[in-house]
């Protein structure tokens, strides 16, 4: 009779595995945000982006920034960059119009609409990662360097 191989893992512990623990902590965490932006009617994606393009536009001068752009800066595949845009500007939000010098390219630039979905979606975005992260103390700072160090590779 063969004896079945059974996979096994370097760790004896779930827990030990930085990343199965990211995997769990990314999923509470992600649920905290789903719920507080509920009432705004944003997903998680759809915020992102509003608030990125709000922001981004605020510190260049509201001269409009670009998808490429905005994708960047959220780490974000340009696809779906394009399709939650799409969304934020059915609801409103963005508006989209042809970029002076590159015919490939839209300045994208955010409503009143959508800069007040924002003004308010990061009020409770930022309670929800106060109270969720408020655990770690003073160590959020340590936290925040960590994944900064991730997220440069």
């Amino acid at each position: 009779m063969r004896r079945e191989r059974h996979m096994s893992s370097e760790f004896n512990e779930a827990e030990e595995s930085p990343g199965f623990m990211l995997w769990q902590v990314t999923n509470l965490w992600q649920k905290a945000i789903r719920n507080a932006l509920e009432p705004f009617e944003l997903t998680h994606p759809q915020f992102v982006l509003l608030f990125s393009c709000k922001w981004l536009n605020e510190h260049n001068d509201h001269t409009g920034i670009t998808q490429v752009q905005l994708a960047q800066h959220a780490q974000m595949d340009v696809n779906v960059t394009s399709q939650v845009l799409r969304t934020l500007e059915k609801k409103g939000y963005i508006e989209r119009r042809p970029h002076p010098t590159d015919s490939r390219a839209n300045i994208i630039s955010v409503t009143k609409a959508g800069d007040a979905a924002a003004s308010q979606a990061v009020k409770a975005v930022e309670t929800e990662d106060r109270a969720f992260f408020s655990g770690l103390g003073h160590e959020i700072k340590d936290m925040n360097r960590l994944l900064r160090q991730l997220a440069r590779r």
